[in-house]
């Protein structure tokens, strides 16, 4: 024997079996296996070694949330607790075994708000259910842990907003795309002025812009707006006076800030809007919707670029524009490179004279308002003033 392995065989042999060795150790190392003691040695078994994924949240109303998993699940526990400033998206953690400020508020110590849960018949959707209504716009958050049929577990911390089912319907009245400064502290900035044709509270609904993007949209406050009434979002912050207003409606100072009615300030001051074309829509973030849109491009402009198209679609789809192609929108003309013009809306005036008076309703069937080829022109800036 000792002489086979010696020879020109041997040396093969010797390189097979080395062979064989490393590809079994390779396959051992990627191949998910598990491994049990049994009476004749080890015996290796295949094994489920994935976490179960959380796709998607919902919240369905005033109080209800649900969430989809990849595949079937048992909640093993949760707890569903308001989301508490600088506590609940604390980055510290404690050096020693206590919970970090974090993990408590998610666990419950913090504002604990009472629910009940269900499982889909499938496996795959919990439903949280609160014994009372949350807040609109407030902050919240769903703790908890759950195993797959392999125990495969996943611990996960969901934040949500309160739903609002109080939504107002708009509509915007004045855009203002050019930033200029103005004087010494004082810029004239980016601003949408809107009008509430019903009342509600503005909580889920967002601004944006298919330029900026995602990524820079504004995000309205919780705050409540009654029928008739005009406010500002002024989508940049320069200079001083720059105060979102609560009570007092004159507290804003900056330029371009509305007499008597309320300034909105982003807390950006990089630019928004594009000088040239762009598109505009208040949206609803629950489920996507449109409420309004405004869209201007340049004078010649053959076509939409390829980051407008996909939002130009949704308006169409939406019926606010009948035709969304370019030289059917406003024309980004006479308004120079200074600040003081801006897109005004010619029948503003008439639209908050009937919002006044009632004659909308939260379920009104010519919303969203079609946008008219004579709606629109460019005007002197005038926030605030329809």
């Amino acid at each position: 024997m000792k002489k086979f392995f010696s020879g020109k065989w041997g040396s093969f042999f010797i390189l097979l079996i080395q062979t064989v060795v490393l590809v079994s150790v390779t396959v051992l190392c990627v191949v998910p296996v598990s491994c049990k003691v049994s009476e004749e040695g080890i015996l290796f078994v295949g094994g489920d070694y994935v976490s179960p994924v959380l796709e998607n949240v919902c919240v369905l109303d005033e109080k209800t949330v649900e969430m989809y998993f990849s595949e079937r699940v048992n909640l093993k526990s949760f707890v569903v607790s308001e989301r508490i400033p600088e506590v609940s998206d604390s980055s510290e953690h404690s050096e020693t075994l206590e919970l970090s400020p974090s993990i408590k508020a998610a666990a419950g110590e913090y504002g604990k708000i009472a629910a009940d849960f269900s499982v889909s018949e499938d496996g795959c959707v919990i439903t949280y259910s609160a014994l009372e209504n949350y807040e609109i716009g407030k902050d919240y958050e769903i703790f908890g842990t759950v195993e797959d049929k392999a125990g495969n577990s996943l611990t996960f911390c969901v934040p949500f907003t309160g739903f609002n089912s109080h939504l107002p319907k708009l509509v915007m009245t004045e855009v203002q795309n050019k930033y200029k400064k103005y004087k010494e502290d004082a810029y004239r900035c980016e601003f949408v002025e809107l009008l509430a044709l019903t009342s509600g509270n503005l909580s889920g609904l967002e601004l944006v812009s298919a330029v900026d993007g995602e990524s820079k949209k504004y995000v309205f406050p919780p705050l409540t707006v009654e029928a008739g009434e005009v406010f500002i979002v002024h989508l940049r912050s320069a200079g001083s006076g720059c105060v979102t207003e609560d009570e007092d409606l004159n507290e804003s100072t900056a330029p371009h800030s509305g007499k008597n009615v309320r300034d909105l300030w982003a807390d950006n001051s990089k630019a928004r809007l594009s000088d040239n074309s762009d598109i505009i829509v208040i949206r609803n973030s629950v489920d996507g919707s449109l409420l309004d849109a405004f869209m201007y491009a340049v004078e010649g402009a053959p076509e939409w670029e390829k980051n407008l198209l996909a939002m130009a679609i949704q308006v169409a789809d939406s019926g606010i524009y009948e035709d969304i192609s370019v030289s059917e929108v406003e024309l980004n003309t006479g308004l120079g490179s200074v600040a003081q013009k801006s897109f005004c809306r010619e029948d503003a005036k008439e639209l908050q004279t009937r919002a006044l008076a009632g004659e909308f309703s939260e379920d009104m069937a010519e919303y969203p308002v079609k946008r008219l080829p004579e709606n629109w022109m460019v005007k002197n800036v005038s926030p605030g003033t329809l």
